[in-house]
């Protein structure tokens, strides 16, 4: 726990703040339960142009894989929350923009 706290503050943030972002995070990809059980509804939003985790409709998504498997449309917002640095980062990798 103290080489935590010790990163942390070399990364200039705190211990807490840290595992507020990562409770976020974790509570966008699994709130609603296990995002591969929504690939009817993953289908539908996609035509939609909705990002998945903020259901805001954008004209520029970004097709992205999770580490989770999941891929899915997301907007900037939502793409810059799940990226953080280090080992929490919950992206994979950003497939390109949906068409």
């Amino acid at each position: 726990m103290q080489n935590f706290r010790e990163v942390c503050v070399r990364e200039g943030t705190t211990a807490s703040k840290k595992l507020k972002e990562f409770i976020e995070r974790y509570l966008a990809v699994h709130n609603d339960g296990n995002p591969q059980l929504l690939l009817i509804k993953f289908i539908e939003e996609a035509k939609l142009k909705e990002c998945f985790f903020c259901r805001g409709h954008f004209d520029r998504l970004w097709k992205v894989e999770y580490r989770s498997g999941l891929v899915a449309p997301t907007c900037e917002v939502c793409l810059n929350k799940n990226r953080a640095k280090g080992v929490f980062s919950t992206v994979r990798r950003v497939l390109g923009l949906m068409k």
